[in-house]
């Protein structure tokens, strides 16, 4: 069944910091089956499992968390929502705090991935990446959207269209309105140097690389190009029900980035990407 947690649990934890893992548990990013190189799969929780859950509940309410999020919701299909999380300057809730909120919710999902059966130290790069930015000692109130709406935690049936999205903003809007900005996420995004011997190495890549009108070269524009072109074209070569995995598999970290720079240039919100964590 995968990286499962085949108990229901709704728990209150802290001021306002409701988890809920009702039915299933996946929390070690997207499910991406027998093609990906992360191994998490695991059996269903056992009765000793559901005693360390318990002490997981405990460890949460001993390191109570202040920050305020109505739900924390980690789904059947693998996918964390954290709605609903503001921050504010006033009394407990001063950012400092709020950071060692974040910094606790990181140990959390960690400690509910472990007692599940997971391995920590396999987890995708992505959400590896959220983890980490949790625990950033800078972390502003600007940050809220990235972590609620995070790459990361996307159901792998969202990806191909929040990809669409992305790339919509940075190559078309920013490419016409601001190419300064466009230029900057170009230039940070990962993959430049090996991308086109990946897309080369994959058989099923392959077949949108080859005897196509406008060669791909080895650029990060050209990245997206592909990218785009095989979201845009799933059914060409009748890849469509599994092409998505493919691509995260090769290149995991790049929606994520995609993302925080949008973040960083002021340009994420506006994408409409907190629409598709349902």
């Amino acid at each position: 069944m995968g990286n499962t947690l085949g108990v229901g649990v709704g728990v209150g934890i802290g001021l306002g910091l409701a988890v809920g893992a009702a039915g299933l548990i996946q929390a070690g990013g997207p499910k991406i089956g027998d093609t990906s190189q992360y191994q998490y799969n695991t059996e269903d929780i056992d009765e000793y499992s559901t005693e360390r859950l318990r002490d997981a509940v405990s460890y949460a309410k001993d390191n109570a968390m202040l920050i305020q999020v109505s739900d924390v919701w980690i789904g059947s299909t693998g996918n964390v929502k954290l709605r609903g999380v503001s921050f504010t300057g006033k009394g407990f809730f001063s950012i400092e705090h709020v950071r060692d909120d974040y910094k606790h919710l990181s140990r959390f999902l960690e400690l509910l991935i472990t007692i599940s059966g997971g391995d920590i130290n396999k987890l995708p790069p992505d959400y590896k990446n959220f983890l980490l930015l949790l625990r950033r000692n800078n972390l502003t109130r600007e940050d809220e959207f990235l972590i609620v709406n995070n790459a990361a935690l996307l159901p792998m049936k969202n990806r191909t269209e929040v990809f669409l999205m992305l790339h919509d903003r940075i190559v078309n809007y920013l490419g016409q309105t601001n190419r300064a900005k466009k230029n900057r996420i170009l230039h940070n995004l990962p993959y430049n140097n090996d991308w086109l011997d990946t897309a080369t190495a994959n058989a099923k890549i392959n077949q949108w690389v080859v005897n196509v009108k406008n060669e791909y070269k080895r650029t990060t524009i050209d990245l997206l190009r592909l990218n785009r072109n095989v979201r845009s074209h799933l059914h060409e070569y009748n890849h469509d029900d599994d092409i998505e995995e493919i691509l995260y598999c090769e290149w995991p970290m790049l929606l994520t980035v995609m993302e925080t720079m949008l973040h960083l240039e002021g340009e994420l919100q506006d994408t409409g990407i907190h629409n598709k964590f349902g």
